[in-house]
């Protein structure tokens, strides 16, 4: 134990016992001074001005002195995704594995997921509402109104946007991808479809994501179809946003677009990990997930132009933590919305009741760290997008 003695008496130990904590090194701790004797604390009997330990505390501990870190400095721009695919009433029993039921399981037919709406009215409306709280991109996979289920019909895709855009202005970041009969897939005819709803305008589609892979694997030719993809973008003023669902599919993204010479071409390339999706990266098992995000975030931004645009798109029971995290690592994109999250919280069973309660989550932790949430302007100057 240290000598019990009175600080500042004539046989003060102080500089000796409590070195560490006055911010003393070894060496000053044995200098003969009245700064060693006393310290940065304003001692009992302490024969110094005022003036004589504030200029100890700038010599021992300028703090005022380091540096800016500019991880949080650039805006990040946050994605509404909603209303998404989640059905909105419960399956029956037999549909889950024997013997697995979720918690709150009522009965089938009944009400599962309340914060999913359903007329078109209410699917714009929740849009409209999550840009007023801070998110510039949209993603829709629009809800028939007669049974509530997700659909790829460009008409209500067009009839929610046109009721969007009359209240605000978002970059809509939607799918165009389809499976086809040969065993391949087609990235271009439902980006036509959604051009022709505007009238060739990019409104409704000015970025559509180009997935790697679409499903556990990659259909046939598919090299050859995002070729043809990224080339109508280009010409149609589309953002490609590439969605890389592994580390492994990060490489085989970046070889690809290497070989396609479109490595440095994009303006800029935009790069999404997609964290917590069925065929992406799980999300259910801590510590680790949080660890291996930031590893693979890590491994992007070595690997491709120092411009890129990265972003991770969450989704199941981790979702929360694993969004924050990727804000306070200074990812430039974050998307949040009932598309994919279910569950509030990794540990409580509460269910989601509004798609608003998920954005006003994820922009209070902004304001918590001090990270400016980028407009649609912004997010379109950011992303590279301009729309016709």
């Amino acid at each position: 134990m240290p000598n019990q003695v009175t600080r500042g008496s004539p046989n003060s130990t102080v500089k000796d016992s409590y070195a560490p904590y006055l911010g003393m090194s070894d060496d000053d701790s044995h200098e003969e001074s009245v700064d060693d004797e006393y310290g940065v604390l304003k001692a009992e009997n302490d024969p110094r001005e005022k003036s004589e330990i504030v200029s100890t505390i700038a010599r021992r501990h300028p703090i005022e002195l380091e540096e800016r870190i500019d991880t949080l400095s650039d805006p990040v721009i946050i994605e509404c995704a909603s209303p998404g695919w989640q059905p909105d009433v419960w399956p029956p029993e037999d549909a889950y594995p024997e013997g697995e039921l979720p918690p709150n399981y009522t009965e089938s037919g009944e009400k599962r997921y309340s914060a999913v709406p359903c007329s078109i009215e209410d699917q714009a409306q929740v849009l409209v509402d999550a840009i007023e709280e801070g998110c510039a991109t949209t993603h829709v996979h629009p809800r028939d109104p007669e049974d509530c289920l997700g659909t790829d019909d460009v008409g209500l895709l067009a009839d929610i946007y046109e009721r969007v855009f009359a209240e605000a202005d978002p970059v809509t970041v939607q799918h165009s991808w389809q499976l086809t009969d040969d065993g391949s897939i087609d990235y271009v005819e439902m980006a036509e479809e959604k051009l022709a709803a505007a009238d060739g305008s990019n409104k409704y589609i000015q970025a559509s994501i180009v997935l790697w892979p679409p499903f556990d694997a990659y259909p046939g030719r598919y090299d050859e179809k995002v070729s043809e993809a990224i080339e109508f973008y280009r010409e149609h003023d589309i953002k490609p946003i590439h969605k890389v669902r592994s580390e492994y599919n990060t490489r085989k993204l970046y070889r690809e677009l290497n070989r396609m010479d479109y490595l440095e071409d994009e303006d800029p390339l935009c790069v999404f990990h997609d964290m917590g999706h069925p065929f992406g990266w799980p999300l259910d098992q801590d510590p680790w997930m949080p660890i291996e995000m930031i590893s693979a975030l890590e491994g992007t931004k070595q690997r491709f132009p120092d411009d890129t645009v990265i972003g991770v798109c969450s989704g199941g029971r981790n979702w929360l933590p694993i969004t924050m995290e990727a804000i306070a690592r200074g990812v430039d994109y974050v998307r949040v919305g009932i598309e994919d999250y279910y569950w509030m919280y990794p540990h409580r069973d509460e269910v989601i009741q509004h798609n608003i309660d998920c954005v006003r989550k994820v922009v209070k932790m902004c304001e918590v760290l001090g990270r400016e949430i980028a407009t649609p302007d912004q997010a379109r100057d950011i992303l590279g997008i301009e729309m016709t």
